[in-house]
């Protein structure tokens, strides 16, 4: 028998929902065999070992929703400065959405768009595709090359990515019922939107509380129905990103019980952070839709404990410190993203057990939950046999405050810095090859892989249990 690549034993080992004492065997890159000890023996021979002890190993994270706009040299260093910050945050897989330059309307534009990232990339990561009025002849093509999932922005923006309308949205959810995949919507209604904020402008008004009553949480509501509406009318799948209101994910709940196939996913920032936050902190925590009262976000907390919320993801929105200086007296204007691809796996997993829940209930809105829906599992998000050798190791107990000044790349700033958290990333493991190893960044650009998305239903792990 070969002997393993590398052999991975601890104490605390997240498998099938539990921390057990295992040891993990992996060879080329996939996990190979799961024994149920510690004992050295098991791992004689392995070319590396890594003796976790209490560390807690974990799959790598799974981030959903990421934008690697910045710095903007190139799209290959845009990836290498994002999914660096994501490899030092635990992440082994993330997608990325449509808005590069020039926005992913195409299969031609997407097929360039992954092997240009892919020179960058330090982790691995999927593509969703468009769904807007130049892509709508696209969708079978982006498909093809990989996209499981296409995403339709519904409010106006400067992003050259013009808004889908209802029929458009009818016409790409139809195109999923048919052929599979799904759509992700930005769900905030687009003439109600633009009535509030010229409204808000008539009246003088441009700073933070002006943006906090023009994006008023009816204007998510609203569009969040009428898209539920279309994905009922149509049979086709939907996937509503970053909700903000407990209304929303109400909605989402409803159709899901008539048989509507709908997901939806909460941010960090919008489960940690509120309105008074964005009031005290101006432009590092401006964001669309925006941070609520205290009070929406503890319903959120209660929804996401319900289990009707399918993942929690960073929305990671790099801007520099000049494109971000604007917004210090216009915030209505934008621009509008927090970067938080380093820090939003562990803040929410820190607040979670500070809220009580266990950690591999936790782990489950970061791994297995946004894997299965995106349809990399059984590939990512779990420690199984056959699946990637992905792993994440936290260290539990002390504080360790978040410091902006340890991000990856030229603009170092986060409205969590000083925050506290009790997990410490100590290493990323990526299909058995550390990426980073005693918190240092050893993973290069070009590292990571490009991960083609199948529309369809995942494959089984050949073995998930230990022996």
């Amino acid at each position: 028998m070969t002997a393993p690549d590398l052999a991975v034993r601890g104490e605390r080992i997240l498998i099938d929902g539990e921390l057990v004492q295992a040891t993990i065997l992996v060879h080329a890159g996939r996990i190979s065999a799961i024994e149920a000890n510690c004992d050295p023996t098991t791992s004689a021979g392995a070319a590396r070992m890594i003796d976790a002890g209490r560390d807690v190993v974990s799959p790598g994270f799974v981030d959903l929703h990421v934008h690697f706009d910045n710095p903007a040299i190139n799209l290959a260093d845009d990836f290498h400065v994002g999914t660096a910050n994501s490899a030092l945050g635990g992440c082994t897989f993330v997608i990325e959405h449509p808005f590069s330059t020039p926005p992913t309307t195409t299969a031609e534009r997407y097929a360039a768009k992954r092997e240009r990232a892919a020179t960058g990339a330090v982790v691995d990561f999927g593509l969703w595709g468009a769904l807007t009025e130049p892509s709508l002849r696209e969708l079978d093509g982006q498909r093809a090359l990989g996209a499981a999932g296409f995403k339709a922005f519904l409010p106006d923006n400067n992003m050259d990515f013009p808004p889908a309308t209802d029929d458009e949205l009818r016409e790409g959810l139809a195109n999923t019922a048919r052929e599979g995949g799904f759509v992700l919507v930005h769900a905030e209604d687009r003439d109600r939107l633009r009535a509030a904020i010229g409204h808000e402008r008539a009246a003088g008004r441009i700073d933070c509380a002006a943006v906090l009553a023009a994006r008023a949480p009816e204007i998510e509501i609203e569009a969040v129905r009428r898209v539920l509406e279309l994905a009922e009318e149509t049979g086709g799948a939907v996937h509503l990103v970053h909700l903000s209101v407990p209304e929303s994910v109400d909605l989402v709940t409803a159709s899901r019980e008539r048989g509507v196939k709908a997901s939806c996913e909460a941010t960090t920032h919008h489960l940690l952070l509120d309105s008074d936050d964005f009031l005290r902190l101006g432009w590092s925590a401006l964001c669309a839709p925006p941070l609520r009262p205290r009070s929406d976000v503890e319903a959120l907390w209660r929804r996401l404990r319900d289990g009707v919320i399918d993942a929690v993801v960073s929305d990671h929105c790099p801007y520099s410190l000049s494109d971000k200086a604007p917004a210090a007296t216009n915030a209505l204007d934008g621009p509008f993203g927090i970067q938080s691809a380093r820090e939003f796996a562990l803040l929410f997993l820190d607040e979670a057990l500070r809220r009580g829940w266990t950690l591999p209930e936790a782990l489950a809105l970061v791994t297995s939950r946004p894997a299965d829906l995106c349809a990399a599992a059984p590939r990512k998000g779990r420690i199984a046999v056959g699946a990637d050798a992905d792993f994440a190791v936290l260290r539990t107990g002390a504080e360790h405050p978040v410091n902006a000044e340890e991000q990856f790349g030229p603009d170092r700033w986060s409205p969590y810095d000083g925050r506290p958290s009790t997990l410490q990333l100590i290493s990323t493991i990526m299909r058995g090859k550390p990426v980073v190893l005693d918190g240092r960044l050893v993973g290069s650009a070009g590292s990571g892989q490009f991960i083609p998305l199948s529309a369809g239903a995942p494959a089984a792990v050949t073995d998930g249990g230990i022996r």
